[in-house]
């Protein structure tokens, strides 16, 4: 019996010594790393990373600016950059920089067919329904066709503009159970401007980028510096947009608007939102661009005689 005790302490004490000795190598390891580390470590990267980007952005010049910017939002590299990262790169943009990244871009779609839903002030009232519009648009020579869709005021009506055939009238019909009658009609004509404020040939991205330009000028020319006066990150039809604010001296002539709006979702090289106001503060339009496709148009996309349409 006293063996058998004796050989029970001298392997629990054996056990007692593997257990301690376990013990001190674990102690003796490096802690484990925290799970949190790797991902703290990438934030803090892509922040500095961020930084030295918008310290480098600031530095360029206009056509470096341009071209940074253009790629920068193709690749849709803005989509991880927290708010106030993208508001610092748009304080950092110099004014022309705007007007050459959608000047270079709008060149790039001499073809294209859009989608847009339009509201507008016409008249002093304010329209209760946006129209919801098909536009294939040609640059040059200026062409386009315009249908009015399902669900938007005005639908079924058609347009045609080609200016090597008129430069100064449309050609289309009302839309509707009776209106089917296709006719000319001044650009600026009562029925044009009883609907919109704009002209057929106004009915294209190019227009846009032109105001934008324009106004720019004028700021320029008025003492200012054509900057916006408040960049603000918002959330529109379910989407993060970086929104550009211009306060003008006065509306027109001299400038588009009072006040105007530009939209952008740092993932498409266009403007995505227009809005202007009047300087009573009464909104006078607002323009969403839904989606844009690059096109190549034939003879029968600006032919009344175009089997798809309703002339």
């Amino acid at each position: 019996m006293t063996g058998s005790n004796g050989t029970g302490v001298r392997l629990r004490a054996l056990a007692l010594a593997a257990t301690l000795a376990c013990a001190a190598t674990a102690w003796a390891q490096p802690a484990a790393p925290d799970a949190s580390a790797p991902a703290a470590t990438t934030a803090a990267t892509s922040a500095a990373s961020q930084s030295a980007a918008i310290n480098a952005f600031a530095a360029m010049d206009i056509a470096k600016q341009t071209a940074w910017l253009g790629s920068q939002v193709h690749a849709n590299a803005f989509a991880s950059w927290p708010d106030e990262d993208v508001l610092a790169m748009a304080q950092a943009m110099k004014p022309e920089t705007l007007v050459r990244w959608l000047k270079a871009e709008v060149a790039k779609l001499p073809e294209y067919e859009y989608r847009m839903r339009r509201q507008e002030r016409v008249k002093g009232q304010w329209q209760s329904q946006p129209a919801l519009m098909l536009v294939r648009y040609r640059d040059a020579p200026r062409q386009l066709y315009a249908r009015w869709l399902k669900g938007g005021a005005h639908a079924g009506q058609e347009i045609i503009y080609d200016e090597t055939v008129r430069k100064d009238a449309m050609y289309g019909h009302l839309g509707g159970l009776v209106g089917f009658v296709a006719i000319w009609s001044a650009l600026d004509g009562a029925l044009a401007k009883s609907q919109s404020n704009h002209t057929a040939r106004e009915l294209g991205l190019q227009f846009i980028v032109d105001t934008v330009e324009r106004d720019g000028r004028a700021h320029v020319a008025a003492g200012g510096s054509g900057k916006f006066n408040e960049a603000k990150l918002v959330t529109e039809d379910g989407e993060r947009m970086l929104r550009l604010t211009w306060d003008a001296p006065s509306g027109p002539p001299t400038f588009y608007a009072k006040r105007v709006r530009l939209y952008f979702d740092l993932k498409n090289p266009w403007v995505r939102i227009e809005e202007s106001w009047d300087e009573s503060g009464n909104q006078l339009e607002k323009i969403v661009i839904e989606s844009v496709t690059r096109k190549t148009w034939n003879d029968q996309t600006f032919n009344p005689k175009n089997p798809e349409y309703k002339f």
